[in-house]
């Protein structure tokens, strides 16, 4: 634990030093380096509009497998972002889907719509000044509402879950 701190800390001095205030892109473009181990793909386009919030949206698909059913989400993401302190920030995204859900307990298709939400707190590193950057921003997540599900969906499902997000990111 005590090694993690020092590796931390100097990430957090080095991008210090790297990166510039207000220098920075209005515009940007990530995606997610985590969500693809759980076969999720997304990418956002992130819009700063001031210099403490920045809107974000972009398209996501889910595609993953729980016990006894398949997840397949046409999903839009949308977020955001408010900047504590430099490139420290709190962070909600809202993500409703249209998602065909296929049982394999009476190999039905269960459609409907659904909104799952994440609430993150991040730090952007840069390493590319002031263009290429990574985030960590840890969070939890949980459904907002699903239609139409099918057997043991709320048994598979967790109530909350934390969700390790890692984003790889470009300002232009």
């Amino acid at each position: 634990m005590k090694h993690l701190f020092v590796i931390l800390s100097c990430i957090f001095l080095l991008n210090e030093l790297i990166a510039q205030e207000n220098e920075t892109s209005k515009w940007g473009i990530e995606t997610s380096l985590t969500f693809p181990i759980v076969q999720i793909y997304q990418f956002h386009f992130a819009y700063r509009f001031n210099e403490k919030s920045e809107f974000l949206v972009g398209p996501c698909f889910q595609n993953f497998d729980k016990e006894t059913f398949s997840v397949n989400a046409y999903t839009l993401l949308l977020g955001y972002r408010y900047y504590i302190w430099r490139n420290l920030h709190l962070e909600n995204e809202l993500y409703p889907a249209y998602n065909k859900i296929y049982s394999t307990v009476d190999q039905k298709y269960y459609n409907g719509f659904e909104a799952w939400n994440e609430i993150r707190l991040g730090y952007h590193v840069f390493l590319i000044k002031n263009k290429l950057y990574i985030e960590f921003a840890p969070g939890i997540g949980f459904g907002i509402f699903r239609q139409n599900k099918p057997p043991n969906f709320n048994k598979e499902m967790d109530a909350i879950t934390f969700v390790p997000q890692i984003n790889l990111g470009f300002k232009f």
